[in-house]
Order: structure tokens, then sequence, then C-alpha cells
């Protein structure tokens, strides 16, 4: 897996032109023509050497923006039960992050938290851009699975379709189901950028639990040829897509 690499040791050095790649500016050869051009400065110096060698400790300014000589990483879990999908600091047993140990890419943040009991999709990335992007887009297509602890009837999921309120905030609910071929437990949810803490507090605030949940579509990825526990890098066409959500 040594391929999968995507960042360089502290002490290693990389030309210039491969360190503007990885932090997603440019291709290498366009990455030549702006430092020819001094537009790219190091350690608060203009470089237009070819070749020139930076280290993970060097301060790379191109335009006047710092960048960061770390490959963007963009990978989709689908998390199983008993493991946790955090944004929180410090060290947990069982995280997903002990699951993408394999890529060699360090930790990478989720854009959403699932506690143990919950399952499905977590995106990854160290993208800071297209994080805060999907962290305020409201166009997020997300697709819930969910057990609750007792049976609801049809006419009792329609009546909690039209009033979708938690507290003083309206969630944006474009479909709610009984799951077909399951229980009347189990229900399937199709929202807008609701992440899970928020389905569970709004079936709560109705007078039920949600004893599961599993995350079948996020921002229009799905689990498609992705067993419980596995992961995957996302494709050039899907970054591109998130991009645009």
């Amino acid at each position: 897996m040594n391929r999968n690499k995507r960042s360089f040791p502290t002490n290693d050095e990389v030309r210039l032109n491969k360190f503007l790649s990885n932090a997603g500016v440019c291709s290498r050869r366009e990455a030549d023509v702006l430092i020819e051009m001094g537009m790219v400065q190091v350690n608060g110096k203009v470089v237009t050497e070819m070749g020139f060698k930076v280290s993970a400790k060097d301060e790379v300014r191109y335009d006047g923006q710092r960048l960061s000589g770390q490959a963007k990483v963009y990978i989709l879990i689908n998390k199983p039960k008993g493991f946790i999908a955090t944004r929180q600091g410090g060290n947990h047993k069982k995280s997903i992050q002990e699951l993408i140990r394999s890529a060699g890419v360090g930790k990478l943040p989720p854009l959403t938290e699932l506690g143990r009991p919950m399952t499905g999709l977590v995106l990854l990335t160290n993208d800071q851009n297209l994080q805060k992007r999907l962290q305020s887009s409201a166009k997020k297509s997300m697709i819930y699975r969910l057990v609750l602890d007792k049976n609801i009837a049809p006419l009792d999921l329609k009546a909690l379709l039209e009033r979708p309120q938690l507290y003083q905030k309206t969630l944006q609910i474009k479909a709610l189901s009984h799951v077909q071929g399951g229980t009347r437990r189990e229900v399937g949810v199709e929202t807008l950028s609701v992440d899970p803490r928020e389905i569970q507090q709004w079936f709560k605030s109705e007078g039920y639990t949600v004893e599961q949940l599993d995350c079948v579509l996020w921002g229009g990825l799905t689990k498609k040829d992705l067993a419980r526990g596995q992961w995957r890098y996302l494709t050039t066409k899907e970054v591109e897509r998130l991009h645009m959500i």
C-alpha cells in the first residue's frame, strides 16, 4: 500500500513544484511556470529556481496564501457498529481511524459524527475548503434507514412529515416512509443536510427512540460495492461533484 502514501515525513525534502501539486494548486508542469513568474515564496522570499527543494517545516506561500504540502485525501468508509466517528480531539478506542490505518495518511477528520451503535457512510478528508463548503451546504442529499423502539403507523409518519420541527429549526425532510419489506419499526428518511443526531432528536421529540441508524446515502455517495468496515478513495469525478454541492 506504499503507493497510497500522500504526505512526506517531516525531515524529507521535495521539489517545490511537487509541493504545489500536493497542495492542490496545479500540476507540476504548471507549478514550474508559477515559480518562474515569481508567484511562490518560501519562508518569506520569492523563489524562482527550478528544482528548489522544501521540507514540511518550510512556510510556502502562493499568491500570499500559505500552503500545506500534504496532498488532499478523500476517503469514504462504511462504518460498522461498535466503532466511533467523531471530530473531537483525543484518542478513542475503536475509532474509524483504525479502519483506514492501511491508507497511511494519518488522521483524517470525518464530516459526519456517528456514535458506536450507528452505521453507514462517513466521508473523511483533509481538504479544509471542501469541509467548510459541505458543512455549510443545505443541499447535501442524505438517506437514513432507522429502526425505532416501537411500531409507527403510516398516518403517524405522514403527520411527522408535516411537522419537521426540531426546537426552532425546520428540518429539510424530503421523504419519510416505512422500509419496503420491513417491519413497522423500520423507517427510511430522505433529507437535505440533516445530520444523524438531529434525526434522533427529532424522533425523540415525537416519542420514539431511534435504536439503530444506518446512513445509506451521503452527498450523492452510496454504499455500492462497499461492505461494512471497508473504505475506498473517492474518484476525481466524485470530488468534483461534492465541490458543486
